[in-house]
């Protein structure tokens, strides 16, 4: 059987040609992440390109994703690129801009004197180096002591675990990297540092006004998201558990426990759930990954999540091919383990009942008899995906003549997008489902495939219909 959890690979300097990207794709990559932290809108658009050739070479959907910057904060220069922190020393942040020196430094960020408080952590360099804030002097400045100190050089990351900070989501590079983003081929568009709902609204307004119709992904990498996560997991089409902003900011023995709780909280509503970051990190310089990364991976399957992402390993890696290779071996393992193993864990379809219904009489049926497949009719692909959620012990074919809800499907746990010219009526359906298992391997003469439609067939959120059929009947 096929690997059911989907991948995700992000596009870099080692990927951006057509036949890397085609390689990697044939390798098993569902998703490409475009992350608009590097480069220029001319690497980007050659990226859309790559992958929509890849797309139509080999002949399957493939999703692209638009990652924001969000309010990433970072050191400003500093004289001779480093300055050594030594522990009980003072060090000043400046709201402008300055070329840091011995004691004083600024950041990307302004604003961050009016957010800070006396008392309040502030991490720096992935947390190697950690401050507490001493005094405030607004508007121009505040002052730290060190804890933790060692060398800080230009352009470090800045986390602040315990900072409220009252800017969006949404910084005046990402308005107008969205303006760019809503006009061009992107199936979903990733918010960084998602602290409420309100981020994801206002982000899926400006798509809206724009006539994109992208879904977002909102990325939790902040603490603070989690005290609204079931809003925020309401309002995206999908969550991403970004485990290096938030294992900086977050005691690190509570990221795990974190993810855990995310997934588990997207399964049971029904949306899919990304894992992210350093899953496989020693292969950026290794050709093969660590036992422990193997488990990593492994464990984000045993959590439910739906995809698993690569970021360093295929954007800047010695061996990006590799990495997606290893991810997919792995992900198989574990998905046939927890097909075996998982216990049953039924999503809460409120305003679904239909679908609900559709779900329980699937699993009724696969009960008392084997099923090889089920073939799902699908305008938008919201059925694949809640069917998607109940996790099936056998393949999810998502039909379709809609190009956008195919790629969107490429996200989708278990779902294998195909597509198919609208059906006339029921018994042509029917016979397009079982072509369609026949040619892509999943039922031989004899097996049953479960067929699930609605009619008229053309209309969204319409599945209604569920058939059992025996291939070759």
């Amino acid at each position: 059987m096929c690997k059911r959890t989907k991948i995700v690979a992000t596009i870099g300097p080692a990927c951006d040609s057509a036949e890397r990207i085609l390689e990697l794709a044939g390798a098993g990559v569902d998703m490409f992440r475009v992350n608009f932290s590097h480069g220029d809108e001319r690497q980007r658009a050659a990226a859309i390109r790559h992958v929509r050739s890849a797309e139509a070479r080999l002949g399957r959907p493939l999703a692209l994703c638009a990652d924001l910057c969000g309010p990433k904060i970072r050191v400003g220069l500093i004289e001779g690129n480093e300055l050594r922190l030594e522990p009980g020393h003072s060090l000043v942040i400046c709201r402008q801009p300055i070329v840091g020196h011995a004691g004083r430094i600024s950041t990307t960020l302004p604003e961050l004197v009016d957010a800070v408080h006396a008392g309040e952590i502030i991490l720096l360099a992935d947390g190697r180096l950690r401050l507490e804030v001493v005094s405030v002097q607004p508007p121009d400045q505040f002052t730290c002591r060190v804890r933790e100190g060692g060398i800080l050089t230009s352009g470090k990351g800045v986390n602040l675990p315990q900072t409220q900070l009252r800017i969006g989501a949404l910084t005046e590079k990402d308005l107008r990297d969205v303006e760019w983003i809503a006009h061009q081929d992107f199936d979903f568009v990733a918010l960084s540092f998602v602290q409420r709902a309100d981020d994801v609204r206002q982000l899926r307004a400006l798509l809206q006004q724009r006539g994109s119709r992208a879904q977002i992904i909102a990325k939790i990498e902040k603490p603070q998201a989690i005290d609204h996560i079931d809003a925020i997991i309401d309002d995206a089409d999908a969550i991403m558990v970004a485990r290096g902003d938030l294992g900086v900011e977050m005691d690190f023995p509570s990221v795990p426990i974190t993810q855990k709780a995310i997934a588990h909280g997207c399964e049971r509503v029904g949306k899919p759930c990304i894992v992210a970051t350093e899953m496989l990190e020693s292969m950026v310089q290794a050709p093969r990954p660590t036992r422990a990364e193997v488990s990593d991976v492994a464990n984000a399957v045993f959590d439910r999540a739906d995809a698993v992402m690569l970021s360093a390993e295929s954007a800047i890696g010695r061996y990006p091919v590799a990495a997606v290779s290893a991810m997919k071996r792995t992900v198989k393992a574990a998905d046939d383990y927890q097909d075996q193993h998982a216990p049953e864990v039924r999503m809460a379809l409120h305003h679904a009942d239909t679908t609900a219904a559709l779900a329980g009489a699937l699993h009724a049926i696969m009960q008392m008899c084997p099923i090889a497949a089920v073939a799902v009719f699908t305008v938008s692909g919201t059925t694949a995906r809640l069917i998607a959620k109940n996790r099936p012990p056998c393949p999810i074919l998502a039909l379709s003549a809609n190009v956008g809800a195919l790629r969107r499907c490429c996200l989708y746990r278990g779902v294998i997008p195909h597509a198919i010219a609208t059906p006339r009526d029921t018994a042509d359906a029917v016979r397009a489902a079982a072509a369609a298992c026949r040619q892509l391997g999943l039922a031989e003469p004899g097996q049953r495939v479960i067929v699930l439609a609605g009619h008229p067939f053309d209309v969204p959120g319409n599945t209604n219909g569920l058939i059992v059929m025996r291939i070759g009947d």
